[in-house]
C-alpha cells in the first residue's frame, strides 16, 4: 500500500507497493533532458557521488517519459557539445530539464560549471577552463515554455579557494557556493542549498539533495513546486538544518512529473481461478487466506475461500464448515411454533402464490458499498487496516482506498469485473502502484495484492467486508 520512509513502512501499509510487472510511464512527447555528473576531476580531489547521482536521475527521467542525454565526467569540450545538442533538441519541445551534479563556483556574481579537465590557476583562465551556467540557461529559456534547472553544484570547492588566493585583494569576488540566479519567464531554478552556502556531497550513494529528489520525482499528483517542498524538508532533516534547498520560479503554468489523474489500467483476461503472483509461494498465500477465515461465523468467508481454491488444502474443511453455518442459519429462521392458548383457532390465511424471482443479467448488475478489513504483507508478516469504497457498474469497477497507520496512504483504483473476480490497479499518494486481484461482491473482496515503487515490490493478501455484513 517516499522525508525518507523505511521499506517496512511501505510494506506495513497495505497495498503499498503492489504490482504485477514493471511500471514504465508512456513517453511524453516534447520532454527533453540533459543530465550531467562530474566526479573524476583531474586537478582536484574526486567526488564519488555526482556520477551516481546523474545516472540515477537519468534513469528516473526516462521512466517518466523524458528524452535524456547523460554525460558522465565530460571534459570542457564534451560538456559544451552536449549543451549545444541539448539546445538543438529543445526546439519545439514542451519541457526542458537540466540536471548538474559536480563542482560549481561563482565569481563576481556569475556561476560556472567545472568540467573534469578544468585547471583554474587565475581569473584569466576561468572562461577557458569552466562553462558559464548562463550558456545553459540561455539555451533553455528561449526554447521551451517550461524550463527546469537542478544544480547540485554547491560543494566545498578547491577551485574557489585557489582562485581566491590568485586574486589577492579581489578575492572577495569569489563567493561560497553559487550565486543567486533570477529565472526567466517559464523557468524554475533549483539549488541544492541556499545562495552562498555549501552543500554536502553525502555519506551514502547520493548527495542529500539528489537522494531527496529521487524519492519525490515520481510521486503522483504533486506539482513540481509542491514536490520541492518535500525535498526541502527532507534535506533539512537529513543535514540537521545545515542545508536547505533553494529555488527561484517564474513558471507560468503548473508542471507535474506524474499528473494527479495518471492511472495505469490493464484489462487482463478473467481467470477461472486466482492466478499466483510471481515470486510468491502460492501455498503461503492460501495459508494466509485460510488463517484469516477459519474461525469466521460468516458463510460468505468460506464461500470466498472455495471460489479461489476449490481444490485447496482446506477445501474439505471449508465445505463442512460452510454447510454447518448454513444449517444453523436455516434453523434460526424457522418460526417457533407456539400452542394456542385459545380454544378457537384463527381461520387460515389464504396466501397468494409466490411470484417468480426477477433475475438481472450479470453484466447489468452493480453495487456501491463501503468495506473495511485488513491487508497482510507476506514478506514481513505485518498487517494494515484498510477502508475501501467499491463501485461496480456492469463490467467496470473503481475503488477509493484509504490505508491507516503507519502509512495513511490514499488512492483511486480502476479495473475490470468478470464472473465474480475483480482485477484493479492505480497509483497511491505515497508514490507506489497498487494492484489487487480476487473474488469480489457486494459483501466482500478478498485476494492477493502487490505494490510497486522504484526498486521495491511488496506482496500479500487482503480481506475486506462490507459494513452491512459485519
Amino acid at each position: 500500500m517516499p522525508a525518507v520512509r523505511p521499506c517496512l513502512r511501505l510494506l506495513a501499509t497495505l497495498f503499498m507497493l503492489l504490482g504485477w510487472g514493471a511500471v514504465v510511464a508512456a513517453p511524453a512527447k516534447g520532454q527533453v533532458a540533459l543530465v550531467v555528473g562530474i566526479g573524476a576531476y583531474q586537478n582536484a580531489p574526486a567526488l564519488p557521488n555526482p556520477p551516481r547521482d546523474a545516472r540515477a536521475v537519468a534513469d528516473s527521467l526516462k521512466k517518466l517519459g523524458f528524452q535524456v542525454e547523460l554525460a558522465v565526467d565530460p571534459d570542457k569540450a564534451r560538456l559544451e557539445q552536449a549543451v549545444k545538442r541539448f539546445g538543438d533538441q529543445l526546439q519545439g519541445a514542451k519541457v526542458g530539464l537540466f540536471f548538474y551534479a559536480g563542482h560549481g563556483l561563482q565569481v563576481s556574481g556569475r556561476n560556472y560549471l567545472v568540467p573534469a579537465d578544468a585547471r583554474i590557476e587565475n581569473e584569466r583562465s576561468l572562461p577557458f577552463a569552466a562553462v558559464d551556467a548562463d550558456l545553459v540557461l540561455t539555451q533553455m529559456e528561449t526554447s521551451t515554455p517550461v524550463s527546469l534547472i537542478f544544480l547540485d553544484a554547491c560543494r566545498d570547492n578547491p577551485f574557489s579557494r585557489s582562485l581566491a588566493r590568485s586574486m589577492g585583494t579581489r578575492s572577495a569576488a569569489v563567493g561560497r557556493g553559487l550565486a543567486q540566479i533570477a529565472a526567466g519567464e517559464g523557468s524554475l531554478i533549483v539549488f541544492a542549498t541556499q545562495p552562498g552556502n555549501v552543500a554536502e556531497d553525502g555519506q551514502t550513494d547520493h548527495s542529500p539533495f539528489t537522494e531527496a529528489l529521487l524519492k519525490n520525482l515520481a510521486a503522483p499528483g504533486l506539482e513540481v513546486r509542491q514536490m520541492l517542498t518535500r525535498v526541502r524538508q527532507q534535506v533539512k532533516e537529513q543535514t540537521n538544518g545545515k542545508q536547505i534547498p533553494w529555488d527561484h520560479s517564474s513558471l507560468t503554468q503548473d508542471f507535474y512529473f506524474i499528473g494527479p489523474t495518471t492511472v495505469v489500467v490493464q484489462s487482463p483476461p478473467a481467470p477461472v481461478a486466482l492466478p499466483p503472483v510471481a515470486g510468491v509461494d502460492p501455498m503461503a498465500v492460501q495459508l494466509s487466506l485460510w488463517e484469516s477465515v477459519r474461525t469466521s461465523q460468516d458463510p460468505a468467508d468460506f464461500e470466498d475461500y472455495l471460489k479461489q481454491y476449490p481444490d485447496g488444502k482446506f477445501a474439505a474443511v471449508a465445505r463442512r464448515r460452510l454447510a454447518a453455518l448454513k444449517s444453523a442459519s436455516q434453523k434460526e429462521r424457522e418460526p417457533v411454533r407456539q400452542e394456542s392458548q385459545s380454544a378457537r383457532s384463527e381461520p387460515p390465511v389464504e396466501r397468494q402464490p409466490a411470484l417468480p424471482p426477477i433475475t438481472v443479467p450479470d453484466k447489468q448488475a452493480g453495487f456501491d458499498v463501503m468495506m473495511q478489513g485488513t491487508a497482510t504483507n507476506l514478506t514481513v508478516g505485518t498487517t494494515a487496516q484498510v477502508q475501501f469504497q467499491l463501485r461496480r457498474f456492469g463490467t467496470g469497477v473503481t475503488a477509493a482506498i484509504r490505508v491507516f497507520p503507519p502509512l495513511f496512504a490514499t488512492g483511486v483504483l480502476q479495473g475490470q469485473y468478470q464472473e465474480g473476480q475483480c482485477m484493479m490497479q492505480g497509483w497511491m499518494n505515497e508514490g507506489f502502484l497498487l494492484k489487487m486481484v480476487g473474488a469480489c461482491s457486494a459483501s466482500g473482496f478478498s485476494g492477493q495484492y502487490q505494490a510497486e515503487s522504484p526498486g521495491l515490490v511488496q506482496q500479500g493478501v487482503f480481506r475486506l467486508h462490507s459494513r452491512a455484513s459485519q
